[in-house]
């Protein structure tokens, strides 16, 4: 059956059997694909329907989601890049104010928000510029199909993620209580992670992304001086968020895109105050078992 022309009135008894659904007449054709829908296939959305197939297909999130980002420059990592930079800049010229926004598990009683500061500062000149160097790449490749508050949710979870192992892991190695940790890896590390994640879903070959991965987290592990514990926390708390975004954003039947974007906030605000619970659980444990 072909569908009504413009202003030609339709024929509900020659409604098209659901395909999903054979002998349960068609209310609505899908937006995308055009193929007929019964009551029980219908998401709706802002504008018309589409079937519950092309919601559940990998390209309705990434479809949507690019839609949802603003075009044009990155401006989140441009930013984030920014405060570093200036973050840099500042401890150069006022060292005092390193020591009070480092990460040091000894000193988060009094200090308990160097779980995030300590994502901002670097330890020298090949530190911050591997650092932003990288965060370039990365960012610019895949903020605009996340959407900015979803990237900048994945870099600020990601480095709550690897501040959170650098404390557990205090409890294997006491000494480590009194190391202090710099760096916006962890954070790249979780961007690594999202770019897997995302290669993944879209059925995309993940050989270059494993190789590079496997190649930074092997330097961190010869390399002196290293937080390859950030490194590890960040990549596997960035790589979960990210697959949560990708849960959380299909369209479901019965919801509207907008109710599920609102969704997707709530749920980024319980995800950062996730993580900086996850921080508070790992120094609990590390004053149960060594004392403050």
């Amino acid at each position: 059956m072909s569908m009504p022309s413009y202003g030609q009135r339709s024929d509900p008894r020659a409604a098209p059997d659901c395909p999903r659904h054979p002998g349960a007449r068609a209310v609505d054709y899908c937006k995308r694909c055009n193929r007929p829908m019964c009551v029980d296939c219908v998401v709706p959305t802002e504008v018309r329907s589409i079937c519950v197939d092309c919601a559940a297909s990998k390209r309705g999130w990434s479809g949507r989601v690019s839609r949802a980002s603003a075009a044009g420059a990155p401006v989140v990592t441009y930013a984030l890049m920014g405060i570093c930079v200036f973050m840099f800049a500042l401890t150069w010229l006022v060292p005092s104010v390193e020591s009070s926004l480092m990460l040091v598990p000894a000193r988060l009683m009094s200090q308990p928000w160097t779980i995030l500061t300590g994502a901002f500062l670097h330890g020298g000149i090949m530190h911050i510029g591997f650092n932003m160097l990288t965060l370039y790449w990365v960012g610019r490749a895949i903020e605009p199909a996340l959407g900015r508050w979803r990237y900048l949710t994945i870099y600020l979870v990601s480095a709550l993620g690897g501040s959170a192992f650098v404390i557990a892991w205090c409890l294997i190695q006491p000494a480590q209580i009194y190391v202090g940790t710099v760096g916006a890896s962890g954070a790249v590390f979780g961007l690594f992670g999202a770019v897997f994640v995302l290669q993944r879903l879209h059925g995309s070959d993940t050989t270059s992304i494993v190789a590079l991965l496997v190649a930074n987290l092997a330097y961190g592990f010869i390399a002196s001086g290293i937080s390859w514990q950030a490194h590890i926390g960040g990549l596997v708390v960035g790589a979960a968020v990210t697959w949560a975004f990708a849960r959380l954003s299909r369209p479901r039947p019965g919801v509207t895109e907008a109710a599920q974007n609102r969704r997707e906030v709530l749920a980024a605000l319980g995800m950062v105050a996730g993580a900086i619970a996850l921080n508070a659980l790992a120094f609990r444990l590390l004053l149960e078992v060594y004392g403050a």
